[in-house]
């Protein structure tokens, strides 16, 4: 097995840790070493492999040393599992007091081969509350020589008293980058061929753990020799691909509702469940969004090809538009998740995702609604033609008043004291008249937006 072959045995083989591993290797070279350790993070990162090595750096014939020469029997025993003082314990099958009594009587006595008595216990959430109490006294006041190494995926099951008493290493998840370069790397050693593709897909199935990663490469391997393409991992792991994701998306974003639901019956005839294929689109759609925002450095797991894919899919359409369609299918897996019908529930969600465009006309409101705020805030401005024959007009009537006070001064009446009230409603018919012509405008402007296309 890869997981077991290719299994770091130095500090410096494990990745993705380097915060770990430095620490340690200063902590040895100056003798600052403490009594209880906590490794804590995701599953297959390195935990228990970092154990093994520290007991490596400490009994060690050249030790404690933090290169660990490989070569002496105590090196070569730890690795196989035998050394007598460095004791691997499973804390789900050994969770009671009982266990942990008899490991503390154990603890009191001095290591067989004069060097560190090391006990390392994985999953230690799993004991129960009475062994943590028996395992609390001997924190407290630890024989020499004797070191605990505990290793967890849930710290927060730990009691306080337990924390207080090690120290704490958080292990994080390995990304994908520096995962895809060390497959490739070990991969070349056993002279297996694997495209990019194929290391995308699985890295991203392996969620940051190494080991899972190994185990898939264990299957292709056995599966299609020693020529690993995507396809083979697709049709393996029953990834659903991307290119039926970004058609089902594409026919989503563009109002073919009708195109996306024979998508979805595409993808049952190929043998995905809707359980696989929501959660492979939410996904999909969340790297559109990313790629629709240009945030494309928040896609770490994609290959090159598969990133230009998520470009031409989102090519014309805005991230505001991809995320309410995210927002929807993201919904209807949470809705299938509390028992709503699978089927129904994608469908219905695609159906109503393929109207946004029609609903809000997405690529029609940017100028819609920039005119409606022009004629709401600044009112509507006449057209040049009509203004333009408005004024030559006015010019005429006042040069012909002109002339008829030339011709006839006399004749001009000006009143003094006009009648206020009719000249109150002549502008109050006017406002009104304005007001209703800036709705008749602005109902214009929306009638723009298409009702269907």
């Amino acid at each position: 097995m890869f997981a077991r072959k290719w299994r770091p045995q130095t500090f410096s083989e494990v990745i993705a840790q380097e915060h770990v591993t430095k620490t340690l290797r200063n902590a040895i070279e100056k003798e600052r070493l403490g009594h209880a350790y906590l490794f804590t993070g995701p599953r297959g990162v390195g935990k228990t492999t970092t154990a093994r090595i520290l007991a490596k750096a400490l009994n060690c014939i050249n030790g404690p040393t933090p290169d660990p020469c490989m070569q002496c029997e105590a090196c070569r025993r730890i690795a196989a599992g035998s050394h007598l003082d460095v004791l691997e314990i499973d804390g789900a099958s050994n969770r009671g007091i009982d266990e942990i009594r008899d490991l503390r009587e154990k603890a009191r006595y001095a290591a067989a081969e004069g060097g560190y008595k090391i006990y390392i216990i994985d999953e230690v959430h799993m004991l129960t509350r009475e062994a943590f109490n028996a395992l609390l006294k001997i924190l407290e006041e630890p024989p020499d020589k004797v070191i605990f190494i505990f290793a967890t995926t849930e710290p927060r099951k730990v009691p306080a008293t337990i924390l207080s008493r090690c120290q704490r290493f958080d292990f994080r998840r390995i990304p994908s980058s520096i995962m895809a370069e060390y497959i490739r790397e070990e991969a070349g050693k056993e002279k297996i061929s694997i495209d990019s593709d194929a290391l995308s897909l699985v890295c991203r199935a392996s969620g940051g753990s190494m080991r899972d990663a190994l185990s898939i490469m264990d299957q292709l391997v056995s599966f299609s020799g020693k020529e690993i393409k995507g396809e083979a991992v697709s049709r393996l792991l029953g990834l659903v691909e991307a290119d039926l994701l970004a058609e089902i998306s594409s026919a989503v974003l563009h109002s073919r509702g009708s195109v996306a639901l024979d998508l979805v019956q595409e993808a049952l005839v190929r043998g995905y469940s809707i359980e696989e294929l929501i959660a492979a689109l939410v996904g999909f759609l969340r790297n559109l969004l990313l790629s629709a925002a240009g945030a494309e450095k928040g896609i770490t797991d994609l290959s090159d090809s598969e990133v230009a894919l998520l470009r031409q899919t989102v090519t014309g359409v805005s991230d505001v538009h991809v995320l309410n369609v995210l927002r929807l299918v993201a919904g209807a897996s949470a809705q299938i998740r509390s028992g709503a019908s699978p089927r129904i529930s994608l469908e219905a969600a695609l159906i109503t995702a393929s109207k946004l465009g029609i609903a809000f006309g997405i690529e029609s409101l940017p100028p819609v609604t920039e005119k409606v705020a022009v004629v709401a805030v600044k009112g509507i401005q006449p057209d040049t033609d009509s203004s333009s024959e408005t004024a030559v007009q006015n010019k005429e009537e006042t040069a012909d008043g002109q002339e008829a006070l030339v011709e006839a001064p006399g004749t001009a009446e000006t009143p003094v004291n006009g009648n206020k009230d009719t000249a109150d409603e002549a502008h109050s018919d006017d406002e009104k008249e304005r007001e209703n012509s800036y709705v008749r405008k602005i109902s214009g402007l929306f009638d723009m937006i298409p009702e269907n296309r």
